[in-house]
């Protein structure tokens, strides 16, 4: 559910069938933009992220969230788990899935994340809901958090 000031960017690139989403479509990333970086360990991820303002998700405003190697958001506490399973998960997972694989960043790949509240940032992200979410025509961005799965491999892959 969307609320008139939040909203979570979560991208990725990966090569599937050919397919690539092109990086002129990701929102800026990187260290040069002032992201940290998940830890390189299978099935690992993020500390608890503190949240500047309460992100509202399954009737709760929480506070802090995980960015999970294996391309999930969670708010509740860190996920391992690496094979998707059919929603609703458990009580104690509240994820958004956004890139949800097998995915080992020891090999190759990193994944970035950070809340963003600048303004060309919340302008873009306004847009995007306008486009992609017609029914929420007034929409307005105060607060962005981006992760990006950036040239990632499956376990056990090479690159």
């Amino acid at each position: 559910v969307l609320a008139g000031w939040a909203v979570l960017v979560a991208l990725g690139e990966w090569l599937w069938a050919g397919a690539e989403v092109p990086l002129g479509d990701f929102y800026p990333f990187g260290p040069a933009q002032g992201d940290a970086a998940t830890r390189k360990q299978d099935d690992g991820g993020s500390e608890l992220r503190p949240l500047s303002i309460p992100f509202p998700f399954f009737g709760a405003g929480h506070t802090g969230l995980y960015v999970n190697n294996n391309g999930i958001i969670s708010f509740l506490k860190e996920v391992s788990q690496f094979t998707p399973v059919a929603f609703p998960i458990s009580k104690d997972r509240r994820v958004v899935a956004a890139f949800w694989a097998d995915v080992d960043n020891r090999r190759a790949g990193e994944i970035y994340y950070r809340e963003s509240t600048e303004q060309p940032i919340l302008e873009r992200a306004s847009r995007d809901i306008a486009q992609y979410f017609p029914e929420f025509p007034g929409f307005s961005a105060q607060w962005v958090f981006i992760a990006t799965w950036y040239r990632v491999t499956f376990f056990g892959g090479s690159s």
